[in-house]
């Protein structure tokens, strides 16, 4: 099973680059931080970020669902696609 934390962690992995870039640590990415308001990405940035989350977590998700203001923002972002995950399971 996937949880946020396994979610969170993965993408911090991959933005630890983008992050330095701004001056930030994951020990610094709260769980609302808009990762496009704080650019540490673009709108770009984030397709690659959803990207590389399906194919490390072999998933295949719906961003539909997800209200869009929220999908660049870490914690929400995170427990979304653990519930997609979850439910995809069952």
């Amino acid at each position: 099973m996937i949880s946020p934390g396994d979610v969170r962690a993965f993408v911090l992995e991959q933005l630890g680059s983008e992050l330095g870039d701004v001056g930030m640590t994951a020990a610094d990415v709260t769980d609302d931080l808009d990762l496009i308001e704080a650019r540490v990405i673009d709108s770009f940035g984030m397709l690659e970020v959803i990207a590389a989350v399906e194919s490390h977590f072999a998933l295949e998700i719906d961003f539909e669902e997800l209200d869009p203001e929220l999908l660049s923002s870490v914690g929400p972002f995170s427990r979304f696609v653990a519930h997609e995950a979850a439910r995809a399971a069952s």
